[in-house]
């Protein structure tokens, strides 16, 4: 009898035991994305300039003193710029806009040192185009869009 006591209690031991762990959820990892960079030496010609994307970099230790993206990232894109014809040309940060990782549009978060001037004729200038986006998310393509001038362009991001 006392066996049989024992086998019972042991059985419903073990029962309980199961039960409690298929109720435990599984623990969600969530995968740090990187932020990979552009191809080397691709340069595009869009509409008489000629536009190479050189890095992205996370710049959020260059905020202004005082300014604050909560949960953002600032992300700093370095680009080289060729006007191929002997007029000048407007460029402007807010020509740009990123798409991030989650499929959202990004547009360019102003900064003192950001690309806007006018591009001479036949010559090159460097500049950097900012944007704050999630911190969970990567920059997967810049896009340049000049309506006036009826310029579009794309540049994917490696991975």
């Amino acid at each position: 009898m006392k066996k049989i006591i024992l086998l019972i209690s042991s059985l419903f031991v073990v029962s309980v035991l199961v039960s409690c762990q298929q109720n435990e959820e599984p623990k969600q990892t969530t995968a740090k994305q990187t932020q990979h960079d552009f191809p080397k030496d691709e340069a595009a010609i869009v509409t008489s300039l000629k536009i190479e994307m050189v890095s992205i970099k996370d710049a959020s230790k260059s905020l202004p003193k005082g300014e604050n993206l909560k949960e953002k990232k600032l992300m700093k894109v370095k680009m080289k710029i060729g006007n191929m014809t002997e007029y000048n040309i407007p460029m402007a940060a807010s020509f740009f806009k990123a798409l991030d990782s989650n499929g959202k549009y990004q547009l360019n978060y102003p900064m003192v040192d950001e690309l806007g001037e006018t591009i001479s004729g036949d010559k090159v200038i460097h500049g950097a185009v900012y944007f704050a986006i999630p911190k969970d998310r990567v920059i997967e393509k810049i896009v340049y869009e000049d309506p006036k001038r009826d310029a579009f362009y794309e540049w994917a991001v490696e991975k």
